[in-house]
């Protein structure tokens, strides 16, 4: 088969909705909670939680009203 458009064959680029990050980031906490804080699983998680955080963080802030609130 003769490919035409070798675009096609390229993966899009995944993005990273801030709103969705943030609500990882906060189910993960609160998942976090219930665990005991030295445990395994909840160091697996402590460290999940940052890297999505880091996410929701990189996104511009939004102007809401007279305030700025970060993304």
């Amino acid at each position: 088969m003769i490919v035409s458009n070798h675009s096609a064959l390229i993966p899009e680029t995944p993005t990273i909705d801030p709103a969705e990050a943030r609500w990882a980031a906060n189910e993960l906490a609160g998942l976090i909670a219930q665990l005991d804080p030295d445990s395994p699983v909840s160091m697996v998680l402590r460290q999940a939680r940052r890297e999505v955080a880091s996410l929701a963080q990189s996104a511009p802030p939004v102007v809401v009203g007279p305030f700025r609130v970060a993304a």
